[in-house]
């Protein structure tokens, strides 16, 4: 049984990079729908276009977390059935004290969908899968390869 010290020390343990991520496709699978992200998110990961996702917050789900972050980064209220877990990546030794583990989550959407970007991104495009932009979070590589695995998944919307 945890003493109560030991549960408080932990409790102020800060988070360590649990993440999660949401690829959106358009119906047939041939775009994705991504974001212009804002001057200071910019600077910060030195790169511009990137998908819906955010931190973990305390107590939520990988899932909770995806859902509440698409809502409140592009106004749609997805539900859990509509999502499909497409990769875990975890990186051990990124950096001292710090050990991202990172949810990848896919959906598909109709091209038309109304979008209601946050002041976190300036905009957003449907790019077409083969002919994404340079200044992406992920490389084409990884994008690809979840579209494969979105692509071959049962459970797609």
């Amino acid at each position: 049984m945890a003493l109560k010290s030991d549960i408080e020390t932990l409790e102020k343990i800060p988070d360590r990079g649990r993440a999660v991520f949401l690829i959106i496709f358009n119906k047939d699978n041939s775009k994705i729908l991504m974001l212009k992200r804002n001057a200071k998110k910019r600077n910060l990961w030195k790169t511009s276009w990137g998908n819906i996702g955010g931190k973990i917050d305390p107590g939520e789900s990988s899932s909770e977390a995806i859902i509440r972050e698409a809502f409140e980064e592009i106004g749609i209220k997805f539900n859990e059935e509509s999502l499909s877990l497409l990769h875990i990546k975890e990186v051990p030794h990124a950096r001292k004290n710090w050990h991202p583990i990172h949810f990848f989550y896919g959906t598909s959407i109709e091209e038309n969908e109304i979008i209601k970007i946050n002041s976190e991104s300036d905009e957003y495009s449907w790019f077409n899968i083969e002919n994404l932009p340079e200044d992406m979070f992920d490389s084409m590589g990884f994008i690809l390869n979840l579209k494969s695995i979105f692509c071959s998944s049962d459970n797609k919307t």
